[in-house]
């Protein structure tokens, strides 16, 4: 019985699957667990870890073949793998504080493996009618992606390498720091061990470069304001072959001249003439397609308020529209026109005494 994950089983694949089967996978399930896209549920970390997992070993060659031979992965250490098998989510930020104060806690060997690289992060601006409907729009931003030339390593191709000696060759440092010691990536050798000269020409040496970079993001119809949407491997590149960060998009929504969103409903409100109001009659009402028709009925009082069923804002689940909740404003006309003081006079007789005021 196999004693690590079922990393095929739990990318949805075939153990012959090819490299672009097992990217594909991974991409579909991570939209769909990204903790980001599922505020709220406690589990979607230990979820996305496992994914992060399975996606880490399969998809590099070596430790897939290690791990189709042995049945599990010889990169992670053990307490790595228990908890994504217990499905623990990542370390939080104060966890990594905690093991930077007591190193002791912290193998050597984690800090030379390979780190994923940062998520990215824009804000995307899109119409009114386009966050309802849907749409998928091409957006630019800067990522840091590892150096061609150099593959990170910051020396040129045929470069003499040597130990590094500020941390001889371990790729961390021990800084005092009152009772304890400190552990830190060394800043000499970038936590690489090793030195070389002369250094990368195209990335100066860093191993890294900041690209212009284009993606396609697909916004699901209904979308609000503060929306998150993810574009898992859009984020910077990973470090010592790490697997890159995520592209988390931030959408802001452009209000409506004429509607206001709650929630699944559209709010509208339409000013008709009195005439209209008293003898009924249709009337022109703004939707998030264009303009409706809306038929009142006589005696329409002003502040009242109709419904035009599923004319609302779409459920990005699907499921059905929400409704457009019409209220109607009456515009009262000017009492300095004679004809309309004869009117209200002559209405004014039909009404009940009640509130009437001697003249």
């Amino acid at each position: 019985m196999a004693t690590e994950p079922d990393y095929y089983g739990l990318l949805g694949i075939e153990a012959k699957a090819s490299a672009r089967e097992i990217r594909r996978a991974w991409l579909k399930l991570a939209r769909r667990e990204h903790p980001d896209v599922n505020p709220g549920d406690r589990d979607a970390p230990g979820r996305y870890a496992r994914l992060q997992e399975a996606y880490r070993v399969l998809s590099q060659r070596p430790l897939r073949e290690e791990y189709d031979r042995r049945g599990r992965s010889p990169a992670a250490a053990p307490s790595e793998l228990a908890k994504v098998r217990a499905g623990a989510a990542a370390p939080s930020r104060w966890e990594q504080v905690v093991r930077e104060l007591f190193p002791e806690a912290t193998p050597a060997e984690s800090f030379s493996a390979p780190a994923r690289g940062e998520d990215a992060h824009l804000v995307l601006e899109v119409g009114f009618e386009q966050a309802l409907r849907g749409a998928v729009l091409e957006t630019g931003y800067q990522r840091e992606a590892t150096c061609p030339d150099c593959r990170g390593r910051r020396w040129a191709p045929g470069a003499t390498v040597e130990s590094c000696r500020a941390c001889g060759g371990r790729g961390v440092l021990e800084v005092p720091h009152g009772p304890w010691s400190v552990r830190r990536i060394c800043t000499a050798c970038d936590g690489e061990g090793e030195i070389g000269t002369p250094r990368c020409r195209t990335c100066r040496g860093k191993g890294r470069l900041t690209l212009a970079e284009r993606r396609e993001v697909r916004i699901p119809p209904g979308s609000a304001s503060g929306s998150r949407i993810v574009v898992p491997g859009g984020g910077q590149d990973g470090r010592r072959g790490g697997e890159p960060g995520d592209l988390v998009v931030t959408l802001k929504v452009h209000a409506h001249p004429s509607l206001e969103r709650r929630g699944r409903n559209l709010l509208a409100t339409v000013g008709v003439p009195l005439a209209r109001a008293i003898l009924g009659g249709p009337v022109h009402v703004p939707t998030a397609e264009g303009r409706s028709t809306l038929r009142l009925p006589p005696g329409t009082q002003c502040g009242q308020q109709f419904t035009l069923r599923g004319k609302g804002v779409p459920s990005p689940e699907g499921g059905g529209r929400g409704d457009l909740l019409v209220t109607i404003e009456v515009a009262i006309p000017s009492a300095d026109d004679p004809r309309v003081r004869r009117v209200a006079l002559e209405l004014e007789k039909t009404q009940p005494d009640a509130g009437r005021e001697e003249r």
